[in-house]
């Protein structure tokens, strides 16, 4: 399993730019382009924010090999049967490169404006049905479901994914509960660090441990850690951007504690520092062809 590189837009700019964004994301030849699920700009208040799944079905058309999805599909914003259809018919419109993302969801994306009030007891047993029932629409075309959360009676999927037995998922998770959730289910795993994290080695610190207690969760429930993948989203306590010999040493130090895949936010999205603009193409030209083996 190679390393993957991943861009992250929000689609919070003109339709026309996020289309000329996506087609240079293919362009530069990154793995996976993800939007995210969120009613708000989380960052910005008052500003452009488009919906994601109508946004990733204009992703899947406007692009032709790139991978595509959403991260994360929220809980907080889409039901199961729902966000399953939607699933499929992006698989169908990309050819067979959707990838899956599910979450809990940030509460900075629109909770509160989705009128969703869960305790966190409820929103991780709410978040294993939610996964559940998602993995069995995909992969039958009827499916009838009886849980505490969610049911369904006979919901089609017709037809089912291009991708088989269905498209890949990675699950976000960062508490020992929702860690145990990925470890069992997951084709992948994301982390983020989270608001709290002040500084570059918190960063690191809090990854290194918390994928040293997926990884023993995944042996408890008889999976070899390796065959899933460990996603990083370079969130503001990162800069890879600061320097090509800064990006190398990111990747290398966290290759060793088993990080295979990056999600980038696009250069001077957390500081307007013109040299990221430089770095990053210099990145994305040699420095990332390089790391994958190409």
């Amino acid at each position: 399993m190679g390393i993957r590189f991943c861009t992250y837009q929000y689609q919070h700019l003109p339709l026309p730019e996020l289309e000329q964004r996506w087609m240079l994301a293919e362009e530069l030849g990154f793995d996976i382009l993800w939007n995210a699920d969120t009613i708000v700009e989380p960052d910005h208040p008052r500003s452009i924010m488009f919906d994601a799944p109508s946004t990733l079905a204009v992703m899947a058309v406007k692009t032709q090999r790139i991978r595509i999805g959403t991260l994360v599909t929220s809980l907080y914003f889409r039901s199961p049967v729902t966000a399953a259809k939607a699933a499929v018919t992006v698989d169908h419109l990309s050819d067979g490169r959707l990838e899956i993302a599910l979450g809990v969801g940030d509460p900075a994306a629109g909770e509160g404006a989705a009128g969703v009030a869960w305790g966190a007891g409820e929103r991780v047993r709410r978040f294993g049905e939610f996964v559940d029932l998602i993995d069995r629409l995909l992969t039958n075309e009827v499916t009838s479901f009886e849980g505490e959360f969610y049911r369904c009676a006979g919901a089609e999927t017709i037809p089912l994914p291009i991708q088989r037995p269905r498209p890949p998922i990675t699950i976000a998770a960062h508490g020992p509960k929702m860690l145990r959730i990925a470890a069992e289910r997951a084709d992948g795993w994301s982390s983020w660090g989270g608001y709290d994290i002040e500084s570059e080695e918190q960063m690191f610190a809090v990854t290194r441990d918390r994928s040293r207690r997926f990884d023993d969760l995944c042996v408890d429930a008889g999976r070899d850690p390796i065959s899933i993948r460990h996603s990083l989203v370079a969130f503001y306590a990162l800069t890879p951007w600061e320097s090509v010999e800064y990006f190398r040493h990111m990747v290398g130090r966290y290759a060793e504690i088993g990080i295979d895949e990056w999600v980038l936010y696009w250069p001077r999205t957390w500081r307007d520092v013109p040299h990221e603009d430089r770095v990053f193409e210099e990145v994305c030209s040699d420095v990332i062809p390089s790391l994958r083996g190409d």
